[in-house]
C-alpha cells in the first residue's frame, strides 16, 4: 500500500487537492482536507463533501477494502490505479473511522491516528475601512 501524492488524478480531484500524506509501517500520516463538490468520487451527494483517503495498492492477490461495514467490502483496484475512499461528512466521523483490507479472510486495520483533519476554514483578518484608506 502507498500513499497517493502530488498531481495524481483521483477521480477528478489531485491528491493535493485531498491532502497529503505518508504511508509507513502500516500507517498513515499527514494531513487530510475537506472537500466539496466531489462528484468524480460517488454521485451519491451524500458523499460528495468530506474527507477522502486516496491509496494505491500493489498486490498479486485480490484485496478488498470497507471503512463501516464489512457487507460492503469492494475490491481494491492495483496500481497504478488509485483507490479513494470517504471517510466521513464532518471532521468527527472522519477522525473516528477505520479502513480494513481483507486478503484471503484476513482483515487488517490500517492506523490513520498520524491524520490531521483540515476543516478548510481559514480565518482571516477583516480590515475596517479605515484601515483600508
Amino acid at each position: 500500500m502507498q500513499a497517493v501524492t502530488g498531481e495524481t488524478d483521483c477521480y477528478g480531484k489531485s491528491a493535493n487537492e485531498l491532502g497529503t500524506l505518508i504511508f509507513e509501517n502500516g500507517a498513515f500520516t499527514g494531513t487530510l482536507n475537506r472537500v466539496t463538490g466531489y462528484t468524480g468520487f460517488n454521485s451519491d451527494p451524500s458523499e460528495q463533501d468530506g474527507y477522502f483517503l486516496p491509496f494505491s495498492i500493489s498486490d498479486d492477490e485480490e484485496v478488498k477494502m470497507y471503512v463501516k461495514d464489512s457487507a460492503k467490502q469492494v475490491v481494491c483496484d492495483k496500481a497504478p490505479i488509485v483507490n479513494v475512499v470517504f471517510l466521513g461528512a464532518s471532521k468527527d466521523v472522519a477522525e473516528k473511522a477505520t479502513l480494513k483490507l481483507v486478503k484471503n479472510d484476513k482483515t487488517t486495520t490500517i492506523s490513520m491516528g498520524g491524520i490531521t483533519f483540515n476543516d478548510g476554514i481559514t480565518k482571516t483578518k477583516m480590515r475596517t475601512k479605515k484601515e483600508s484608506e
